[in-house]
């Protein structure tokens, strides 16, 4: 699949914006990478494998000082010297640049969230494990490094942290004690590659009493008000702005939100009378009541993946990227309060090796009471729907795509209306064309768009204060029938990722309009659209329109 090609300048005067715009952007990465290595590896850049920040105060007042020279000289370049894919890159990195602002500088994010440091940590350890797997001993140089410096790594992080607002405060103390369980189980495996066994050892068990250690301060900090995550409606609908790309306010998003939750309502039951006079959630929860797996969930996943990328390739609805591993594993313990019923990694983007993880979060394990166990089995099923999405022709396509773009720079953006809002379309391409072949596949996909729908509301409550935890985890169990953990995981994350969990349907609704326009309206083939879809990368689909 080809991505789309630079533009070149036109004149000398443009020609010297566009490489003092290019010499702005790779001093930033460069700047960023240094101070923070444990990204940099994620990136690609394995020079920084075996490195962690300093994650002082002082780290993130220079990333503060960092994003703001860079922003104030981005923004200096007049914007319009800047065409197609150029202008593009500009509006990406300006966006980058003011929400890391927001984040970092005014809503000081690592100073109220633990798990900004905790998970930092672990996630280190992690991903340097799992994108090894199947070569440990030539990783555990680096793995041994790191782990040497997670107890300072911890200990920066607690003289970060002020006033921790009470949720992501209790989500941290759950965080380190899988951090710990995590590397207690780590130790076997990496002892036995090891010829110094016992220092290893010691190294882990030195981190795993780090992260104790973090969790039982911060358990004894004083805390920030209940409900501190919320960040008000200005900087919400700044939010609206620069990472969806939209010209909405807070209210106009929720009234949006309402309507496409009636709409919902409304298409599931006219779906559900070709059934009978059984209502959308009796059909659903009767088709999933009657759902008993003989094999592991985990197996089911990875045989759901690999027959649905089989026939997307037959059907022809997009360019299959080349060169592609796509892994299916469980969700870490340390993790597991945070996920949905699945997730997605994506790869390096500056990596040869495109590897991507499709986890799956399977809380029956935790569970001693058949019941209960079963009932949690049950929250996956559909799981064709969940595959499609997150795996072909969804997340891990689009983003080996994304991997493969010309710009550096865009391989780097990640705006979730893009990529949820392609996941979200991938969901109703595979029931219309047949990709998914179940009984009653219609009713899911839209009972899964309901779910979205319901999360533009409930993004909109949790960050205007319409909606606390609770009542935000009662309305999806009301609205959509979750159970109480998976209600409870779902509205975890949403907490600390405004206009992500809107970003969902909204995504999807950009795109029916450009199919619209460029399918039904000027006669392109399905297959050409969803190639150039994918060509641009995760930008919002509003900045594509305008270039």
């Amino acid at each position: 699949m080809k991505t789309a090609r630079k533009s070149t300048p036109t004149n000398p005067a443009e020609a010297k914006i566009r490489a003092n715009f290019a010499s702005l952007a790779k001093n930033w990465l460069e700047e960023s990478c240094e101070l923070f290595p444990e990204q940099a590896s994620k990136l690609g850049f394995h020079e920084y494998d075996a490195q962690l920040s300093r994650n002082t105060p002082d780290t993130h007042r220079k990333h503060i000082a960092l994003l703001e020279r860079t922003r104030n000289a981005v923004e200096a370049l007049p914007e319009s010297a800047f065409q197609g894919d150029d202008w593009l890159d500009r509006r990406g990195l300006l966006a980058r640049l003011r929400t890391d602002l927001l984040s970092e500088r005014d809503l000081l994010r690592w100073r109220t969230n633990p798990q900004a440091h905790s998970n930092a940590a672990i996630d280190s350890i992690f991903e340097l494990v799992v994108r090894n797997a199947g070569k440990l001993g030539q990783a555990l140089p680096a793995i041994e490094s790191r782990l040497k410096k997670i107890p300072s790594y911890l200990r920066a992080g607690l003289e970060c942290i002020e006033s921790p607002e009470p949720l992501w405060t209790s989500l941290g103390a759950q965080s380190c004690a899988g951090a710990v369980e995590f590397l207690h189980g780590l130790e076997h495996e990496l002892c036995s590659l090891s010829s110094k066994p016992k220092p290893l050892a010691l190294t882990l068990q030195s981190a795993a009493k780090a992260f104790e250690e973090f969790a039982a301060v911060i358990a004894n900090k004083k805390t920030g008000p209940k409900g501190g995550f919320s960040i008000g409606r200005e900087r919400f609908e700044f939010l609206i702005h620069e990472q969806l790309g939209l010209d909405i306010s807070l209210p106009e998003a929720r009234a949006l939100g309402e309507y496409q939750i009636e709409r919902h309502e409304f298409l599931l039951e006219r779906a559900a009378r070709r059934y009978g006079r059984k209502t959308s959630r009796e059909l659903i929860d009767r088709a999933a009541a009657g759902w008993t797996p003989e094999l592991p969930l985990l197996e089911i996943y990875r045989e759901a993946t690999s027959n649905i990328k089989a026939r997307l390739a037959k059907l022809g609805l997009v360019t299959l990227p080349k060169g592609d591993t796509l892994k299916v594993l469980p969700v870490p313990p340390f993790l597991k309060h945070q996920f949905p019923t699945a997730a997605y990694s994506a790869p390096e983007p500056f990596a040869k090796d495109q590897t991507g993880i499709f986890w799956v979060n399977d809380l029956s394990l935790d569970q001693e009471n058949p019941d209960k166990k079963l009932a949690e089995i049950r929250q996956h099923h559909g799981l064709e729907l969940t595959t499609v999405h997150e795996a072909y022709p969804g997340h891990h396509l689009q983003f080996v795509v994304q991997f493969q773009h010309a710009s550096r720079l865009r391989r780097l953006f990640a705006h979730s209306i893009f990529y949820e809002g392609w996941t979200m379309w991938c969901e109703k391409l595979s029931v219309e064309h047949g990709l998914v072949e179940i009984p009653g596949a219609e009713l899911i996909q839209l009972h899964d768009a309901l779910w979205r729908a319901h999360r533009i509301v409930i993004d909109c409550g949790l960050h205007d204060g319409a909606l606390n935890h609770a009542t935000a985890a009662k309305r999806l169990q009301n609205g959509v029938g979750f159970t109480r953990a998976r209600s409870a995981a779902d509205v975890n994350w949403y907490t600390s990722s405004p206009t992500v969990p809107m970003s969902y349907l909204l995504g999807r609704l950009e795109v029916e309009k450009l199919h619209r326009q460029l399918v039904i309206g000027a006669g392109w083939p399905l297959k050409k659209f969803n190639d150039w879809m994918l060509s641009h990368g995760a930008i919002p689909y509003s900045w594509i329109r305008r270039v």
